[in-house]
């Protein structure tokens, strides 16, 4: 397979959802490195398990591709795991492998049964094994040696959202009545200069549990209710987006060094939360 072929097949292999890569440094096979780079020709191989001929096991070299898919999950490969695979063309039962099967790539174990058929079976039992014949457009590219896990990680705005919720659970609760509310609503009101400064009266509610977080329209509400008139009533993705950085955490964690806005600006809606807390008297 020459370099053109090559660039080709990782075309289709990304059409079909799969991300091949080439390798660029040495990387083990056995006890042996094996260069990555571009593929030559694989040379005559004689099919002592297989007797499939040389057109079905056209590629060389060692290259990665992330696992898309879930035939092989009761082997513990999932997708976004990442499997490398050499140009080894000497199969035997048990041999995971990646192959194409009439233009569509498949990663499966090799088994040969009784009578010699070769077949590729599925690592979960909702998938059927699938019989090699020569009417198909069949070809082994090589067999899979290493599985690369994928990173276990979990976003952290998800983190955050849990531990502020967590955190709100543990303050105490506290007892605010609607009237004491809509004064603090309507007097913070005049301090209001743009729609998005209301976000810090927004995160005072949240933290006293009078509104749950993320329920901007809730809030958008309550301050329509109190102050319809009012030249510049907040918008959600206003107040989405004040929702990061410290600005996501309590009032009484916000830093002027890690919030969305700074200097006079981030002064101003620090006035607005403390002048809310003051009035609703926590």
């Amino acid at each position: 397979m020459n370099e053109q072929e090559l660039k080709e097949l990782f075309k289709q292999l990304e059409k079909q959802g799969w991300n091949p890569q080439w390798c660029d440094t040495p990387v083990p096979y056995y006890d042996n490195p094996v260069m990555c780079g571009n593929p030559t020709d694989v040379g005559d191989i004689i099919m002592e398990m297989t007797k499939y001929p040389k057109s079905m096991v056209s590629i060389d070299g060692v290259f990665t591709v992330s696992v898309t898919g879930d035939s092989m999950i009761d082997a513990g490969i999932v997708k976004g795991d990442k499997v490398k695979v050499v140009a080894d063309f000497n199969f035997y039962d048990g041999d995971y492998v990646l192959a194409r099967i009439d233009g569509n790539f498949t990663l499966k174990v090799y088994y040969v049964d009784d009578d010699g058929r070769p077949w590729l079976v599925p690592q979960n039992e909702k998938y059927k094994a699938i019989l090699l014949t020569e009417d198909q457009d069949v070809t082994l590219l090589g067999k899979v040696t290493d599985v690369i896990k994928r990173p276990m990680k979990v976003p952290s705005r998800y983190l955050r959202k849990r531990v502020n919720q967590s955190m709100q659970q543990m303050m105490p609760s506290m007892e605010i009545s609607q009237l004491k509310i809509s004064q603090a609503i309507r007097e913070v009101a005049k301090m209001i200069d743009i729609a998005r400064q209301w976000y810090a009266v927004y995160r005072v509610l949240v933290d006293a549990n009078v509104i749950a977080e993320n329920d901007f329209d809730g809030f958008i509400e309550m301050v329509k209710t109190e102050v319809p008139q009012h030249q510049h009533l907040p918008a959600r993705d206003e107040l989405q987006r004040m929702a990061v950085l410290s600005f996501a955490k309590p009032l009484a964690r916000w830093k002027s060094t890690d919030a969305p806005v700074q200097g006079k600006r981030f002064t101003t809606y620090l006035n607005i939360g403390n002048k809310m807390k003051e009035i609703l008297g926590i």
